[in-house]
């Protein structure tokens, strides 16, 4: 009668196991780290097609005026823009009603979601000194659109503010962005500040996706874009809120510029 064997792996075959196991982790681990950085990136231009959307669809339902931007403070149903509230008031960033409910919104109309706000590379929440909040809004309307109220004279009054939706087109012939992915520090108010004139950052651009952001424009399109100014990517500031960060002949300044408005 034969006795019986045991079968099993050596150690050394365990080991060879292992290691091909890990090689093909490090082969697989970066491919699923882009293909989910796209997915993210796909998220984002979904949610601003929805944004330049509900803009052309609030312009087809109001004989063409584009929805009130700017800063009101603190933020009443007697003064609607698109969306209300600043980043730099704790009450402002945790009432979701400034961003759905029409009472205070111009947008809440058109988008019952507040996920649709969100860039899907931004935390839920943040943290704004030791308090922990939830984030409600990732993104930020162009300043020469649809300005309601005093301007902001940190800004150059020497560019048209865009009232109607038809004005668009014949002047902006690179397009005209509507809606910014703001970097996460840098969001405030409602809108996004471009400087016109001088060469510093009023609001960055996020650079989450790739080094890059999404923008979407007037005519209902969204894109990718990727930055080129290492500064514009690091975005640092000690203070955000002061929305004014020098940046000398920096290119995606220009770039933004072509895409924001034109002089009077």
């Amino acid at each position: 009668m034969r006795s019986a064997r045991h079968v099993g792996f050596t150690l050394i075959e365990l080991l060879v196991v292992i290691a091909i196991i890990a090689i093909l982790a490090s082969l697989l681990l970066p491919a699923l780290a882009r293909a989910k950085a796209v997915a993210k990136r796909i998220g984002c231009i979904n949610n601003q097609r929805q944004l330049a959307t509900a803009l052309i669809l609030y312009t087809s339902d109001h004989s063409d005026w584009l929805p009130s931007n700017g800063q009101v403070d603190p933020p009443s149903p007697n003064r609607k823009l698109w969306v209300q509230g600043s980043f730099y008031h704790v009450n402002h960033i945790t009432n979701t009603a400034y961003v759905l409910d029409p009472n205070y919104a111009l947008f809440g109309n058109y988008i019952k979601t507040h996920r649709v706000y969100l860039c899907p590379t931004d935390k839920d929440f943040f943290m704004l000194g030791n308090l922990r909040l939830p984030r409600l809004r990732s993104y930020s309307m162009n300043a020469y659109l649809g300005w309601d109220g005093a301007w902001d004279n940190r800004l150059s009054p020497l560019y048209r503010v865009f009232r109607k939706h038809s004005e668009l087109g014949a002047s902006m012939p690179s397009g005209t962005f509507a809606f910014q992915d703001v970097h996460p520090g840098s969001i405030c108010w409602p809108y996004f500040g471009v400087q016109m004139v001088t060469d510093t950052f009023f609001n960055f651009p996020n650079s989450s996706h790739s080094q890059g952001g999404v923008i979407s424009f007037a005519d209902g399109h969204a894109e990718y874009h990727k930055w080129r100014d290492p500064r514009t990517i690091a975005a640092k500031s000690p203070d955000y809120h002061r929305h004014n960060e020098p940046s000398p002949r920096n290119e995606d300044i220009f770039w933004l510029r072509a895409r924001t408005s034109v002089r009077r």
